[in-house]
């Protein structure tokens, strides 16, 4: 009797895996066929860009070397090419009206830029520096597309990193 169940165990067994491979094969094909689907994408609304709290045309674009002729003609922004893998430099003199809006940008705020120099667009803060004034140098400028740069005081100057996140006159 015992070597009837266990024969019979046997043949149940030798029937069952058989069976159960056959689901196996079976299901592994709906699987396969899942993991070759693809998920379509969902966009979200386009990002809102805040309204430029200022905006700047340059008076001019020049090398290092001639920025402060350009500079103290008292014109407007100087877009300096400080050439290589550096961002641009803006400067404006504080008594010819830099000080009216580069010390009053906070982190986050934007600012529409254009002119010789630039690339035309709106920019957001993203940093925030303050140097000693004649001790500053190039290696001391915060990361970005462009840096903003006037005196805040006889001791101190600001730099103010900025990125650009659109273009001038894109929908946003």
């Amino acid at each position: 009797m015992r070597r009837l169940i266990v024969l019979l165990t046997g043949v149940a067994a030798l029937l069952f895996v058989p069976s159960w491979s056959a689901q196996t094969t079976a299901t592994a094909s709906p699987l396969s066929s899942l993991q070759s689907a693809s998920i379509p994408t969902v966009s979200g609304p386009p990002v809102k860009v805040p309204e430029p709290r200022f905006t700047r045309a340059m008076y001019a674009t020049t090398q290092l070397a001639g920025a402060s002729v350009m500079l103290d003609a008292c014109h407007g922004p100087i877009a300096v090419d400080l050439v290589g893998n550096w961002p641009v430099l803006i400067v404006q003199h504080d008594y010819c009206g830099g000080s009216a809006w580069i010390p009053k940008l906070n982190y986050g705020d934007t600012v529409s830029l254009k002119g010789d120099g630039v690339v035309p667009g709106i920019y957001v803060v993203t940093e925030l520096r303050y140097q000693l004034r004649g001790k500053a140098k190039v290696r001391d400028l915060p990361a970005g597309d462009a840096v903003l740069q006037t005196c805040i005081s006889k001791t101190e100057l600001v730099m103010v990193a900025l990125d650009r996140v659109g273009a001038v006159g894109q929908a946003t």
